[in-house]
């Protein structure tokens, strides 16, 4: 890291991965720093020699030591932290003398430090509380999720009818039929439904398991409501404007599956050309490939993370699925991007589940990647891309995407989002109803309303590279007061494009 790059991130101020130290503390506390960037799923820097209150950079007096304090404060961390480079680093600015400590995202693995799991949350670093331990080890595999009884349900709350008709399918169509004719004791051996011993009577009995739930329950939404998925439809690209349409899909995942490739059939626009004697029709972004990405959400999500729908947005030049949680570990984006992708789904039970339902839902183990670039290429499109800013982001270009660039400041002005200036000529039902509505030309009014959209639309771009964006982030962004940046987050709030988390100094803004 160079002086001009250390300067933009100190002008930013402290934030859930950048941490201020005048001096270094002691040793204990020193690794729990660490130790809290360590198990980020975000990693962090800590820079020594600036002033946390006033972010002014004053220099150490003996930058030898402090590199000794990080040094014994990485050993009494379980295991050691890792750095991205082999020592923490020195760095002159503005003459004067800076240590600075990077610590890698999270791969996996959990660390300790005085007896503590502990975790950056905003801008404070706390011990990690019994619940974040556990869903922390269900987002890394390290225990499983779907085959946990949930307590609130019951063997009334599985739809039999549902199991017997799976039962009636693997007879006829697999080639399987099963030896066991009770459905629940099938749902057993499938690890939909498991046994419990009742603590008020010694009894057992017999309780459904997420799994099961997810897959053959009646109303899975009233004991899971982080299991929906979120499908939303803009006419713009990038989302400041209220959006056209919003759908939230609930049920089990083999409905919310189907129910949201009819959502990406219904705003996909379909071109016609002959060729000879036939009708060729080619759709703007392929179908079967949305269809795998969706399949792939459902399948690899972490239903642990409460709150967190998968969300689907459909813009005027893309189409992103948002899937809560991170990769599992040993698998990798450089593997996804070269389509070089192994079968190591987060939930087997419901991956195994849905091989074997009617609707071929997984009839591509282990090729579901390379399928999405392959048809892809087959219409001349970008390959999709994948990323990790917080959870797992697929992005299907309808053109090249945009160079990446730096986002650190920008000026009031920014131009207008673009909007559908033509009506996309549709046989798919829908499409022509929401053109009607959509405005031919700009409005050259509003100048202060095309401004805000501006800046609302690089803070979204910059949330899609980095996860979220805090008040701060935003002012340093856009470059307008605290004031401003409250009410130009807040109006994306209100639309329904950002959610709060945290409060005061510690709230962020993430897509909704």
């Amino acid at each position: 890291m160079n002086e001009e790059e250390l300067k933009v991130l100190i002008q930013g101020g402290e934030t859930a991965t950048i941490e201020f130290k005048l001096n270094p503390p002691w040793a204990a506390e020193m690794a729990q720093r660490l130790c809290g960037f360590a198990n980020s799923p975000l990693g962090g820097i800590l820079i020594f020699g600036v002033e946390d209150a006033t972010w002014k950079i004053k220099g150490l007096e003996n930058p030898a030591a402090t590199i000794d304090e990080v040094i014994k404060g990485i050993s009494l961390v379980n295991p050691p932290v890792p750095l991205v480079e082999p020592d923490p680093q020195l760095v002159i600015v503005e003459g004067k003398t800076l240590v600075i400590a990077r610590v890698p995202p999270n791969k996996g693995i959990l660390y300790q430090a005085g007896g503590a799991y502990w975790l950056r949350r905003g801008t404070l670093t706390r011990p990690m509380s019994t619940a974040q331990v556990a869903e922390y080890l269900n987002r890394q595999g390290l225990i499983s999720w779907e085959t946990q009884v949930n307590s609130r349900a019951t063997l009334d709350d599985l739809d039999l009818k549902k199991v017997e008709r799976y039962l009636q399918y693997l007879a006829e169509v697999v080639g399987r039929p099963s030896r066991i004719s009770d459905p629940i004791e099938l749902l057993k051996l499938l690890e939909c439904v498991a046994s419990i011993v009742d603590p008020t009577n010694g009894k057992t009995n017999p309780r459904p398991t997420n799994a099961g739930m997810l897959l053959f329950g009646e109303a899975p939404r009233y004991f899971y409501p982080q299991a929906e998925i979120i499908c939303t439809y803009y006419q713009d690209e990038s989302g400041v404007r209220r959006y056209d349409d919003r759908r939230i899909i609930s049920g089990t995942i083999l409905e919310q599956i189907d129910q949201a490739h009819a959502f990406l059939k219904l705003y996909t626009p379909v071109a016609a050309h002959i060729e000879g004697f036939h009708r060729i029709e080619e759709a703007a972004l392929p179908l079967e490939a949305l269809r795998e990405a969706v399949v792939n959400a459902v399948v690899h999500r972490d239903y642990s993370l409460r709150g967190e729908a998968i969300r689907i947005f459909y813009y005027a030049n893309r189409v992103e699925i948002h899937s809560p949680g991170m990769l599992v570990p040993d698998l990798t984006l450089e593997e996804l991007k070269q389509g070089k992708s192994r079968s190591k789904p987060r939930n087997p039970v419901i991956a195994s589940l849905l091989r074997d339902m009617p609707g071929n839902y997984m009839e591509r183990v282990g090729t579901g990647i390379p399928f999405i670039i392959n048809q892809m290429q087959a219409l001349n499109l970008p390959a999709p891309e994948f990323s990790q800013p917080g959870e797992f982001v697929v992005t299907f270009w309808k053109q090249p995407s945009p160079l990446a660039k730096p986002l650190t400041r920008i000026g009031t002005q920014s131009e207008q989002p673009p909007l559908l200036d033509e009506k996309v000529k549709s046989n798919q039902p829908g499409i022509n109803q929401i053109n009607s509505l959509a405005p031919s030309t700009l409005s050259s009014s509003r100048p202060a309303e095309n401004e805000r959209e501006g800046r609302q639309k690089r803070a979204l771009e910059y949330m899609r590279q980095h996860g979220y964006i805090t008040n701060r982030e935003y002012q340093e962004l856009t470059g307008v007061s605290e004031s401003t940046a409250t009410r130009d987050l807040e109006v994306l709030v209100e639309r329904g494009r950002l959610k709060r988390t945290g409060r005061g100094p510690s709230r962020r803004y993430v897509l909704e």
